[in-house]
C-alpha cells in the first residue's frame, strides 16, 4: 500500500508543533483543522497481513465549506487536495490525540 498523505504545499509542507500545514499556505481564503487517524487491520491468510488505513476527520473550518467530515484513503485525500487547492483553503493537520498547545497552534495556523 502506498503513503496516503497530503501533498506537500507549493513551498513544502510545514510542521509546526507536531502540526502539518498543507494546501494554500499564502493567500488562502479559508482553512480546515483535520484531525489524523491511522487504523491498522491485520488479516491471516498464509501469511500475516498488516495495512495502514489513514482518515482524517474535520474537525473545524473557518471561511471554508468541505463536502465530507471524514475523508478515508487515497482517492478521497486526493479530492480533499484538489478542493483545498482550488478553493485556496490552507488545511492544518493535528495527531489523533492532540494536545491543547496543538489545538491552539492550529487555531493559531487557521487565522496566520
Amino acid at each position: 500500500m502506498g503513503d496516503y498523505s497530503f501533498r506537500p504545499a507549493p513551498d513544502g509542507p510545514q510542521e509546526t508543533k507536531g502540526l502539518l500545514i498543507s494546501g494554500t499556505t499564502q493567500g488562502n481564503v479559508g482553512c480546515a483543522i483535520l484531525e489524523r487517524h491511522t487504523a491498522l487491520k491485520r488479516k491471516l491468510l498464509l501469511a500475516a497481513v498488516v495495512y495502514e488505513r489513514t482518515e482524517y476527520r474535520v474537525l473545524a473550518t473557518h471561511h471554508c465549506k468541505l463536502p465530507k467530515k471524514r475523508f478515508v484513503g487515497s482517492g478521497d485525500i486526493r479530492k480533499l487536495n484538489q478542493i483545498a487547492a482550488r478553493q485556496k483553503i490552507k488545511l492544518v493537520v493535528i495527531p489523533a490525540k492532540a494536545t491543547r498547545v496543538q489545538w491552539d497552534a492550529a487555531r493559531k495556523a487557521c487565522h496566520d
